[in-house]
C-alpha cells in the first residue's frame, strides 16, 4: 500500500488482481446484479488508487478495508434504489440474479437477495467471502455479538425461503 500511495501501477495492479474477484464476488451477492458489483468493484479500486495514503494497517486488514468501502456502497446502492422503488412490490425474478460458475442462478442466491441488507451482508461476508466474525464486524460497524445475531437471523431466514422454495 505504501508504494501504491507513492504512485506506483504495478503495486496497484497486483492489489487489484488479488481482490478484484472477491470484492466483485461480495459487491454482486449483495446486489443481485453483475452491472452494479462492476460498478462497486470500480469504485472500489478507484477508491483504493486516490486513498492509498490512507490506510493504516494497523487498524485494519487490506481485504476488510476494501470490503468495507464495498459494503458501504453496496447499502448506499440499496438505500437509493429503495427510495426510487417500493420494496415491498418488488418481485426479483430468476434471471435477475446473474449466473456465475461459483454462484449459479438458483434458490440459495435468490433466498440470498431476499434477506434484509444487514443480513445479507453478514452472511455474504462471513460465508462467501470466508472473513472472520470480527473482520464482518469491522466492516459494518458492529459488535462481535450483533454480527453473530444477524447471522443466526439470516440462517433462520435463508431456511425458510428455502423450505418455501421447494
Amino acid at each position: 500500500m505504501r508504494r501504491v500511495a507513492k504512485g506506483d501501477r504495478g503495486a496497484y495492479a497486483a492489489l487489484v488482481a488479488d481482490h478484484l474477484r472477491p470484492i466483485s464476488a461480495y459487491a454482486q451477492r449483495m446486489t443481485g446484479s453483475a452491472a452494479n458489483a462492476e460498478d462497486i468493484a470500480q469504485e472500489v479500486f478507484l477508491r483504493l488508487w486516490l486513498k492509498a495514503g490512507e490506510f493504516d494497517a494497523t487498524r485494519a486488514r487490506l481485504t476488510t478495508w476494501l470490503h468495507q468501502m464495498a459494503h458501504n456502497l453496496a447499502i448506499d446502492l440499496h438505500r437509493k434504489k429503495q427510495r426510487e422503488v417500493s420494496l415491498e412490490v418488488m418481485d426479483i425474478p430468476d434471471a435477475a440474479v446473474p449466473s456465475t460458475p461459483e454462484d449459479p442462478v438458483g434458490p440459495v442466491a435468490q433466498a440470498l437477495l431476499q434477506l434484509p441488507e444487514r443480513q445479507r451482508s453478514a452472511l455474504a461476508l462471513t460465508y462467501y467471502q470466508d472473513l472472520s466474525n470480527r473482520e464482518v464486524a469491522d466492516i459494518m460497524g458492529l459488535s462481535t455479538r450483533a454480527v453473530e445475531s444477524l447471522l443466526v437471523r439470516a440462517r433462520n431466514a435463508m431456511k425458510i425461503q428455502l423450505e418455501i422454495a421447494q
